[in-house]
């Protein structure tokens, strides 16, 4: 599988934020509801430029799913006070960034065979959440990045 290496800079997001089991109906209404105050607010240019981050923040096997914590993020160039949204600092890094279609099918394969991948491209992940980036709607022919955070 093909890769590129990508350096993410620490750098202050919004957020909307959903606590639960990952993959579920919850954390798509979440994302369907951020992209849509996205477009309503004129930050879509940010889409284009960084793309929407999705961040699993707890481990499932650590962590009881239905308290597992789940963040969109979007990095933008200037102020934004919302009570829709919230801020945090997102800490960067160098990170494998894999295209893989934007099917709920395609990244869970990707999840499945992350070993695998990682093996047969001598790659040493560091232990920190695996990201999803989309610039895209979701769809057989559009394409989510997923970014493996490398040591």
């Amino acid at each position: 599988m093909n890769y590129e290496i990508e350096k993410l800079n620490n750098s202050e997001v919004i957020y909307m934020r959903n606590t639960g089991d990952y993959g579920s109906n919850q954390n798509y209404k979440m994302m369907k509801d951020f992209k849509n105050w996205i477009r309503v607010n004129g930050y879509w240019k940010y889409v284009e430029k960084y793309g929407v981050l999705g961040i699993a923040l707890d481990n499932p096997q650590e962590v009881d799913s239905y308290k597992c914590r789940y963040d969109l993020i979007l990095k933008i160039d200037e102020t934004v006070e919302d009570s829709m949204v919230n801020k945090r600092e997102f800490t960067g890094g160098i990170y494998a960034v894999f295209t893989i279609p934007h099917t709920k099918e395609s990244i869970v394969n990707f999840f499945n065979n992350l070993e695998n991948i990682l093996k047969e491209n001598k790659l040493n992940m560091r232990y920190d959440s695996i990201i999803e980036r989309y610039k895209e709607e979701e769809g057989l022919d559009k394409i989510c990045e997923m970014l493996v955070p490398l040591q």
